[in-house]
């Protein structure tokens, strides 16, 4: 997978802006503030309907626009791909290959795209809401069905909240909340376990290639139900119905949902020692990125193709090293890399690349280098 061109128009700081691009490395230079940043972000706009950076969609619109647009051409498995996306100030619109799509669910998994930042080193040290927001993310991108899941649950479970709070308890309707949340909980439950399991055994692959065999990495599921089994959705469906029973005098005091997806995280271990707690700086640096390059991997596995990789100033926090790891391990992968440092350009030497020089929402000068 990778993408051809991109076309901007009043995003962010580029009035407009037509570029092509390298099928292998893309290297995005200029001071901070520039907008190197922001040509990736549109990426991210048309790969998930949202940028990485922001909730808000009026944010990427530039200042005194009332409207943005963005267009990519892309091949996924050897089929040319396009996506449109116009933001205005009340609404957006997303068309794929011409045709308008009604919902999110319908754009994600068309063009797989893998983020990684400063914020991913702090992965694994970081709280269980990054963690689950880095599951959610990519479960979604190659099951469209799960972000469906996400959103009824959350839905349903505001909802149970909202009653929770209020002063009269309506017990039927509680009722109600507590099978829909363990129906879209153990369906949740199911998906997220599969995609662990797999992103457990890739990382360790990776993680042992990174340390020269010398550590093995271990992500297992952390939740509150406390089973083995994690393949029989209407066996964890009872479970969790049992909990919301169990757990509502609780609930009824806190005025607040205790139980269920919302709250798992996952346990990450470096030879049987939770990196979290006790790993070093480097362990935590490399078990997060060992996470990160899994992502790859696991969308090759599961759609046929390598997704699109985003390096967004990750170089200036990582050693030459492991500079050279990613792009050299990386070569079937088309990245976009985004740096303050000219000097990067020496990383990429005897690989494939095109450089862009950003100032000012502007492309003062391009080039291509290596094979």
């Amino acid at each position: 997978m990778y993408i051809n061109n991109i076309k901007l128009m009043n995003y962010r700081n580029y009035q407009s802006l037509e570029l092509d691009f390298n099928k292998k490395i893309n290297l995005i230079i200029g001071s901070n503030g520039q907008g190197k940043t922001n040509i990736v972000e549109s990426i991210t706009l048309m790969s998930i309907g949202k940028s990485f950076r922001t909730n808000k969609d009026k944010d990427l619109i530039m200042f005194n626009k009332d409207s943005l647009y963005t267009n990519c051409n892309f091949s996924r498995n050897g089929i040319n791909k396009s996506i449109e996306v116009v933001v205005t100030k009340e609404k957006k619109g997303i068309k794929i290959n011409g045709v308008s799509v009604k919902s999110l669910h319908e754009l994600l998994g068309t063009l797989n795209v893998v983020v990684f930042s400063p914020e991913d080193l702090k992965l694994v040290k970081d709280g269980p809401k990054e963690r689950r927001s880095f599951i959610d993310k990519e479960i979604s991108q190659v099951m469209p069905r799960y972000y469906s899941l996400l959103m009824d649950y959350n839905k349903t479970m505001n909802q149970r909240n909202i009653l929770l709070k209020s002063n009269y308890i309506d017990k039927n309707l509680l009722d109600v909340y507590d099978l829909s949340l363990s129906k879209y909980g153990s369906e949740i439950y199911v998906f997220r376990n599969r995609f662990i399991e797999k992103l457990s055994a890739i990382s360790n692959n990776l993680h042992k290639n990174l340390t020269l065999n010398k550590e093995n990495l271990t992500i297992k599921y952390k939740n509150q139900l406390d089973i083995d089994d994690y393949s029989d959705a209407d066996l964890i469906k009872e479970l969790l119905y049992q909990k919301y029973k169990e757990t509502i005098d609780s609930d009824l005091y806190n005025r607040n949902t205790k139980i269920g997806p919302h709250k798992d995280d996952i346990s990450i271990h470096i030879n049987d020692i939770d990196v979290r707690m006790f790993g070093s700086q480097g362990q935590q640096r490399t078990a997060s990125i060992s996470l990160k390059l899994s992502e790859i991997e696991l969308i090759k596995q599961e759609v046929g193709d390598y997704p699109v990789l985003i390096l967004d100033d990750v170089f200036s926090e990582l050693d030459q090293d492991r500079q050279k790891m990613l792009v050299e391990k990386l070569g079937d992968v088309q990245m976009f890399v985004t740096s303050a440092d000219p000097l990067h350009i020496n990383i990429l030497k005897e690989l494939e690349y095109s450089v862009f020089h950003i100032e000012n929402g502007k492309v003062i000068s391009s080039e291509n280098g290596g094979l």
